[in-house]
């Protein structure tokens, strides 16, 4: 009987209770921007059902979000929107997207989601980990019944335990040697995560099939730093870890070939993020590879697409940068079609959403993988059942969008988390249809033809043009004779429109040349390149506005003179403002 009435008394208080917490959920959801749209964190799809409660369906403790909430009286203004109540640097309104704290209920917000208010992000912080102990992100487990069969072995590669430097952003590097007692294919990999709270990612370079031991700056099994580029001659990426996946399980028809007719040597790079400066981490990461001496038809190959350089300003809502492998980079690259078996996107944190897209050569773009709300702690894998077919002449482009809303100060493109990047990685077989291991732009302009000795870009012919050197020699010279430094010089302002005249010192040309010339040309060089700026921008924009109809000789104020005019108006506006008090 008592069994009876704990039954029926269940019954009554799910009748009762479950229309009321239906109703509290979808209520309090209308009470703050996008409050049906806040997604977990971990996946970066789940819907956060109760964005106010630490577990995701509602009810139960309140997390920091809920209770800044419930102590500012469970409405939606300016105080709420202004806090940062995870802790994590972005405000409550700009992770809700109502940036300006504009919303009011009924209203829609004017920017998407970018977070969730309540957990602090991104969530493999050191400095969230933490504030976010509620709350518990899973890798899942890697899924590949090829690696459970019999002639399937597995090979760990893993840092001797090393210490951390303080630093915030690391990378170390490892070369090591492949099994050679005869050719192997991988056919998958999957991450050995020693110290979750400083890796960033893990990457496999395999060194050229014709590299031997000598060739090699560094020695075997003993890490070293190396920055992103490591060994030179080992830059073909056949592994890679990062947050959030398991590993790559390849397609049944391919693998990378390893042994004596294959890759022989390769070197592991890990990225250690530690923005807190600890001193007492250690890390002894590595990874597994999978490899069988079964070989499979067809041997892989990893191509890398998108943008080398670029910045995002502060307080942008979206920026968008592109990328182009073009028809002519992919005609110039390829022998053959390639068959694409799976893939992924890649940005930083403050990447929103990335795409990248397949333009088969008279046909329509199509997009091959799409992340509507990116998540670099959770990346999407695609894998491809049917493999996607690449051909010489077709076109493929990434998309990445940037929110900067909470940032102040420029964003570049770099190796630290701090920074961002653009690139998507496929997997493809035949390795040997495609002559590169990457098919970039940089600023905008495609690679293959920047380094290309007779292909034009926008007219201008870049190596050629880069590597005259009695060319850059004697425009230097005329500059020091023609232009002073901070002063715009009316023979020094002539000269340079002139200079810039030429196809490979114009347009987005122009500003690539520039960039060069700032990295590798002395400082004071450069200023007198670019001392006549603004009068040449200001003239080409606003002609001299003054007739001959006008009291007086028509003079056009330039240079020292354009200097001193400036300098007396200012000391006018200034004893006005004195006096006038």
């Amino acid at each position: 009987m008592k069994t009876m009435k704990a039954l029926l008394g269940t019954l009554v208080l799910t009748v009762i209770v479950s229309p009321w917490r239906a109703y509290g959920y979808s209520s309090f959801q209308a009470r703050i921007p996008n409050g049906d749209r806040v997604r977990d964190p971990c996946d970066g799809v789940a819907i956060w059902q109760g964005v106010g409660h630490q577990g995701m369906g509602g009810g139960g403790p309140r997390n920091p979000f809920g209770l800044d909430f419930y102590n500012n009286g469970m409405v939606w203004n300016s105080t709420i929107c202004q806090m940062d109540s995870d802790g994590d640097g972005t405000s409550n309104g700009a992770e809700l997207g109502d940036p300006n704290c504009e919303w009011t209920p009924g209203s829609n917000p004017t920017d998407e989601q970018t977070g969730h208010p309540g957990l602090c992000e991104p969530w493999s912080d050191p400095k969230c980990l933490e504030k976010n102990s509620f709350h518990k992100c899973q890798t899942a487990e890697l899924e590949c019944d090829a690696i459970s069969k019999p002639d399937v072995l597995d090979f760990a590669v893993r840092f001797p335990k090393t210490k951390v430097p303080s630093e915030e952003t690391t990378y170390m590097c490892m070369n090591f040697a492949f099994p050679a007692d005869q050719d192997y294919h991988v056919i998958a990999d999957r991450g050995l995560i020693d110290n979750n709270f400083v890796m960033h990612h893990i990457v496999t370079y395999a060194c050229s099939p014709e590299v031997e031991l000598d060739d090699l700056v560094n020695p075997l099994n003993t890490p070293y730093v190396c920055g992103m580029a490591g060994e030179e001659r080992c830059q073909e990426i056949i592994s890679l870890w990062s947050v959030g996946i398991p590993g790559f399980c390849h397609n049944e028809n391919a693998g990378f070939k390893i042994g004596p007719n294959g890759y022989k040597y390769a070197s592991m790079q890990m990225h250690w993020n530690n923005p807190l400066g600890k001193e007492n981490y250690t890390d002894s990461s590595g990874m597994t590879l999978f490899y069988t001496p079964v070989l499979r038809p067809y041997n892989l190959g990893n191509l890398l697409i998108g943008e080398n350089l670029f910045q995002i300003p502060p307080g942008e809502t979206r920026y968008v940068v592109d990328s182009e492998c073009s028809s002519i980079c992919s005609a110039q690259f390829m022998n053959d079609t390639i068959n694409v078996i799976s893939g992924m996107n890649h940005m930083h944190y403050m990447g929103r959403q990335m795409t990248t897209y397949l333009t088969p050569a008279g046909g329509d773009m199509q997009a091959i993988m799409h992340d509507e709300q990116y998540s670099y702690d959770n990346p999407m894998v695609y894998t491809f059942q049917t493999p996607l077919q690449v051909r010489p002449g077709d076109v493929l482009k990434t998309r990445c969008s940037f929110t900067s809303s909470h940032k102040v100060v420029t964003t570049t493109s770099g190796e630290a988390t701090s920074q961002e990047m653009c690139y998507a990685f496929l997997f493809y077989y035949p390795k040997e249809s495609f002559q590169s291991q990457q098919c970039v732009t940089t600023m905008g302009l495609p690679r293959c033809l920047l380094d290309h000795p007779t292909e034009l870009i926008d007219g201008c012919q870049m190596p050629s043009f880069i590597n005259n050197q009695t060319m850059f020699l004697q425009i230097f010279t005329e500059l020091s004779a023609r232009c002073e430094a901070f002063t715009c010089r009316k023979e020094c302002k002539t000269y340079i429109k002139d200079l810039r005249q030429h196809e490979c010192m114009q347009g987005r040309v122009g500003d690539y040349v520039d960039r060069l010339l700032d990295i590798y040309v002395g400082v004071d060089q450069m200023v007198l390149y670019h001392s006549c700026d603004v009068e040449i921008e200001r003239e080409a924009a606003e002609p001299c506005t003054c007739t001959t109809q006008a009291p007086g000789p028509c003079v056009e104020y330039t240079g020292t003179a354009a200097y001193h005019q400036m300098s007396l108006y200012l000391l006018l506006v200034t004893m006005a403002a004195i006096y006038s008090k």
